[in-house]
C-alpha cells in the first residue's frame, strides 16, 4: 500500500492525474477502499469533474458515514453543484 501512496504523490507531483485516477480504479475494483475513494474523489475534484466527486464520495460514505475528510468533501462539491437561483 506504501508503494502505492508513493506512485499516487509522485503522478499528483506531476499532475498527472488521469494516471493518477487509472491506478486508483484498478486498486478499488480490486477491493473497494474509504482511503482510495476518497483520494480518486479529491483528484476527480481537482479536475473539475463534480459527478465524479459526489459518486466517489457518496461510495466512501457508504463505508463510513462519518468520515470527515470526505463529508467536508462532499459539502463543497454538493455546495458547488447546486444551481444558483
Amino acid at each position: 500500500m506504501l508503494d502505492s501512496l508513493f506512485v499516487l504523490a509522485v503522478l499528483m507531483d506531476e499532475n498527472k492525474e488521469e494516471e493518477a485516477i487509472a491506478e486508483l480504479s484498478g486498486a478499488i475494483a480490486f477491493k473497494p477502499d474509504l482511503q482510495l475513494l476518497h483520494l480518486r474523489a479529491a483528484f476527480f475534484d481537482s479536475m473539475g469533474d463534480t459527478a465524479s466527486t459526489m459518486r466517489d464520495c457518496e461510495a466512501a460514505l457508504c463505508l463510513d458515514p462519518t468520515h470527515g475528510d470526505t463529508l467536508e468533501l462532499y459539502s463543497k462539491v454538493s455546495a458547488r453543484a447546486e444551481p444558483e437561483s
